[in-house]
């Protein structure tokens, strides 16, 4: 047994006072968990679409896809006290797409580099743990974590910042023309580096995108001539006068478009003269002339919409709906002849238009 005098006990109680006990501190650094690294992050944003004649700097798919990389990677822990600086670097390999006009609202929207694909380009957004919205979140340098930008973490943390599976965003964007078919987007965009331990990733951005379109058939036209009927030039009586409206369909087949009406393609249709048919006037209300081998004289022919009341303007892109995917599109049309001449000469009268279709 052991005995201990009441001043023993004294200076032994002063000892433990006097000890103070830290646990252990992970050094303010950023360091592999287990295996180390670098890990190439695998990001796919699947099937996108984009309008054939979408015009330069529109969106392929939708704007700021969220997406996170396919499988977590090795670990990256950093700790900080508060008393050191830790750095993060979003360094671009592949090269920004200067052939594109302003994209957005100028500023970090113009951060758009060049895919493997000409005239697709990409803007990645880092999110959580780069954007400075937490406590363990690296701060951008110039507030957007949009890359390429560096961040600092010089805060205390109470939470490790850690690091497995990478969540940024993604907006494909048109930055020129695109050629026909499919396309696989396949590239490694930009290799993020860490204080300590050097690169950290690698992020290879992957997609498929689509351009939405219709195809245009052998014999699209309903009925081609358009017969107009025979009238007699006692009934043009009256200014503006119009015979009864005969009706007919053009119709687009395999269409393809976005299934999810993320991102709409819309057919647009413009009319211009053929054969010696040209528009009467400014041709907004559809009317154009006789064509080469006419005899009459003093009368157009008119088109309209479907609905045999509305005209269709000549020489310009006139909207027609929205296509949908793995479907039909049929244009509605008429046509009639108008009285364009304060006096109506009998003989055959024909006119021809040509039409081109875009999808935008």
């Amino acid at each position: 047994m052991i005995k201990l005098s009441a001043r023993h006990l004294a200076s032994l109680i002063g000892v433990f006072a006097g000890c103070q006990f830290a646990l252990p501190v992970m050094g303010n650094t950023c360091r592999w968990d287990s295996a180390p690294g670098p890990v190439t992050y695998q990001v796919n944003l699947g099937t996108v679409y984009v309008p054939r004649d979408a015009s330069t700097n529109s969106v392929i798919g939708v704007a700021d896809q969220f997406v996170t990389s396919n499988r977590p990677g090795p670990t990256i822990i950093c700790t900080n006290d508060g008393s050191v600086t830790l750095d993060f670097n979003a360094i671009n390999i592949a090269p920004f797409d200067h052939r594109r006009g302003s994209f957005g609202n100028g500023g970090v929207d113009d951060r758009i580099f060049a895919t493997n694909i000409p005239g697709i380009g990409a803007r990645v957004t880092l999110e959580a743990g780069f954007d400075g919205h937490s406590g363990n979140s690296f701060v951008p340098i110039g507030g957007s974590p949009v890359v390429p930008f560096d961040a600092q973490l010089s805060q205390r943390m109470v939470t490790p910042f850690t690091l497995s599976r990478l969540r940024s965003l993604v907006t494909l964007v048109k930055t020129g023309p695109i050629a026909p078919g499919p396309h696989t987007v396949n590239r490694h965009m930009f290799d993020g580096y860490f204080s300590n331990i050097g690169k950290g990733f690698g992020y290879n951005l992957n997609a498929t995108v689509i351009q939405s379109q219709c195809a245009v058939g052998a014999n699209p036209v309903s009925v081609d001539p358009v017969p107009l009927g025979t009238w007699q030039v006692g009934d043009f009586n009256a200014p503006d006068y119009a015979t009864t409206p005969v009706p007919f369909t053009i119709t687009l087949t395999r269409c393809e478009a976005d299934p999810t009406n993320a991102n709409q393609a819309n057919a647009y249709i413009r009319l211009d003269g053929a054969n010696g048919s040209l528009p009467e006037g400014d041709g907004r209300n559809g009317v154009f002339s006789l064509g080469n081998g006419s005899g009459a004289r003093g009368v157009g022919i008119q088109i309209l919409r479907g609905d045999g009341i509305t005209p269709v303007p000549l020489g310009t892109d006139v909207f027609f709906g929205s296509i949908e995917n793995a479907r039909d599109k049929t244009l509605g049309f008429s046509a009639r002849f108008y009285k364009t001449g304060s006096v109506v000469s009998p003989g055959s009268a024909n006119g021809a238009l040509s039409f081109t279709l875009t999808f935008q």
